[in-house]
């Protein structure tokens, strides 16, 4: 089993629990109309946006949904170092129909978990926001429950704000100790002016006075995992997912959201896993 299925599996109550409450409240979000594809972005590189779309689909996949994670981030594309595969085709030979979609889907080692990858793209605003793009994953819905699209950070590249467009929502991934809330509101911005449906912000590496602050001794970056450094001396950010109650500002475990109407990060209200 690849190490980033590992380290969810091994993570224990406090990460897992979190990354469970954000596929709650994603799902009982819209109960008119589900959330089936979810853009997953950041402001800056770095902020754990990948692999928490990771998680994220590891967690839909053990209730029984089939979901398909997409790399959509074909300027520095790592899913092949997370999940330690060596595909022969990927998102590209799909769009040019070279190769059928089945052909080119990884089904992973976690059961309900498929990966769809991507190489570099010398053109990737224009491929990702071309009308077949839109065609192959209304294929997918076809197939899958929940198409989780892992973007470059859109505080630096405009694919996710393409690709939000038309998804049925967007998660924003923010690092608490570097991102600065005016870049975090641009980002917003520029996703509202796309009329992206924004579910919420995840808040990263929110610190922790348990000795759960780090969930392992690893942490990954460029889809490696690395040994990490004691807690004074980590300069990285650890996978940690939390929540931040609007009413007291205290942190509890759990994922935190954004009320775009107020343009005040606020938390997300959370729902009831059936």
């Amino acid at each position: 089993m690849p190490d980033i299925l590992n380290d969810y599996k091994n993570a224990g109550t406090v990460l897992q629990d979190a990354v469970k409450t954000l596929r709650t409240n994603i799902r009982f979000s819209s109960v008119d109309n589900p959330i089936k594809t979810i853009v997953m972005t950041s402001v800056l590189p770095h902020e754990g946006k990948s692999t928490l779309s990771i998680f994220l689909g590891i967690a839909m996949a053990e209730i029984g949904q089939k979901t398909l994670l997409i790399e959509c981030d074909c300027r520095k594309p790592m899913l092949r170092n997370y999940f330690n595969i060596r595909p022969q085709y990927g998102i590209m030979d799909v769009l040019r129909r070279e190769v059928a979609a089945d052909k080119a889907v990884v089904h992973t080692q976690q059961a309900g978990l498929d990966v769809l990858s991507s190489t570099v793209l010398a053109n990737p605003v224009e491929i990702l926001g071309s009308e077949r793009m839109q065609t192959m994953i209304g294929e997918f819905n076809k197939i899958y429950d929940v198409i989780i699209l892992d973007t470059p950070p859109l505080g630096s590249f405009i694919e996710a704000a393409v690709l939000a467009s038309k998804a049925d929502g967007t998660v924003l991934v923010i690092n608490q100790g570097s991102t600065q809330i005016e870049r975090a509101r641009a980002v917003v911005s520029q996703l509202e002016k796309a009329k992206a449906h924004v579910l919420g912000v995840v808040l990263n590496n929110v610190e922790m006075s348990s000795s759960d602050y780090y969930y392992s001794d690893y942490y990954y970056r460029d889809g490696r995992k690395k040994k990490r450094k004691h807690k004074s001396e980590s300069t990285e950010t650890p996978v940690n997912v939390r929540r931040t109650s609007a009413d007291t500002g205290r942190t509890n475990n759990g994922v935190q959201g954004r009320n775009t109407k107020s343009r005040k990060i606020t938390g997300v209200e959370e729902g009831t896993e059936k």
